[in-house]
């Protein structure tokens, strides 16, 4: 009897270690769905809502992908090309391109009821992506250089002479959210506007991250950036601030959509729902951006986005239809202009 009970023992111990092998990664014995996010979104959001993420959506794996919007399409259109699509969802900033994708019938249409509130502004109309995040841009300048006084007040300001060589801005063919400022900036000033800030010495490259450089490092001590790099430096005691232009904050509305492709079409519908939810717009606004949700609280230290919305760049479906239309003329004659 007793060497029938020995004998059991390894047969009992190898059917737990098979049972502990079977749940990893699992949830109560079944494999977990996984789905792939490229996105433009920080680290340090992604960072937030990777527990959260783990314990509201159990039965899911997110991956992510993440780089600049220019990258981000760069990837996504090299796996299209070669049919090895591995997106399921996209987050990035450039709402143009997810227009493109829509109309190339490559998104999958949800009529999520987490976005019921949303305004139809900010949405497509054939419900293919809806805006998830809203960052803005606007005017910033180094208070070590500039008083606060003296910092211009408008977009619109920054073509005076007495900036010259004082004023840096990326560069749309490097980064979408610029792309978006520069597409409003053209429409309401039109192309002299540039013409001027070229013959002001305007420094014109890179995204944000190489705006806020310039600027820290007093080479440039003016710039249009997103107000999210501006309350993320002040966090680590950078000495830029924000202006919120008198002639309107750019609004660049950045949205999330759904591959038609994706093989987990229910996992990727309750990522995108998450991204509506609670703690999912929380992360938003940690990161310093606005939400689209109706009455949602601000990012900290800044103003109220009705406050913002009430004098901004109009955005709605017709702005997005004729930027998208002139979307490579507008790039060319950005070219044209600052660069050669």
């Amino acid at each position: 009897m007793r060497f029938k009970i020995f004998l059991l023992i390894p047969l009992l111990l190898s059917s737990f270690i098979l049972g502990c092998t079977k749940k990893e990664g699992t949830v109560e014995g079944k494999k977990k769905k996984e789905i792939w996010v490229y996105t433009s979104i920080y680290e340090n959001v992604i960072d937030q809502l990777n527990p959260i993420l783990k314990r509201e959506l159990p039965d899911i794996e997110v991956k992510w992908f993440a780089a600049g919007s220019e990258k981000v399409l760069a990837k996504v259109n090299a796996e299209i090309a070669a049919d090895q699509l591995k997106a399921d969802l996209i987050m990035t900033s450039d709402p143009f391109w997810y227009e493109k994708l829509a109309r190339d019938g490559l998104l999958l249409a949800y009529d999520s009821p987490a976005i019921k509130g949303i305004s139809p502004d900010f949405k497509n109309r054939d419900n293919l992506w809806v805006t998830v995040r809203i960052p803005v841009m606007v005017i910033s300048y180094n208070k070590d250089v500039i008083t606060d006084n003296n910092a211009p007040k408008s977009f619109k300001e920054l073509a005076d002479p007495k900036w010259k060589g004082k004023v840096a801005l990326g560069s749309p063919l490097e980064s979408g959210t610029n792309f978006t400022a520069v597409a409003n900036l053209s429409k309401k000033y039109g192309w002299d506007y540039f013409k001027e800030l070229r013959k002001n010495d305007t420094f014109s490259s890179g995204g944000n991250s190489t705006v806020r450089q310039k600027m820290e490092s007093k080479e440039y001590p003016i710039g249009v950036i997103l107000l999210e790099n501006i309350l993320q430096a002040q966090k680590g005691g950078s000495p830029i601030r924000a202006v919120y232009p008198v002639d309107g904050a750019v609004l660049v509305p950045s949205p999330i959509a759904i591959f038609k492709r994706t093989k987990e079409p229910e996992a990727a519908k309750k990522f995108y729902d998450f991204m509506f939810s609670q703690a999912g717009q929380y992360a938003i606004t940690t990161g310093n951006m606005y939400s689209p949700v109706p009455d949602f609280p601000p990012p900290e230290g800044a103003r109220p986005f009705a406050e913002v919305l009430a004098n901004a760049f109009p955005f709605n479906q017709k702005f997005v239809d004729d930027v998208l239309r002139e979307h490579d003329e507008i790039k060319k004659k950005y070219s044209q202009i600052m660069f050669e």
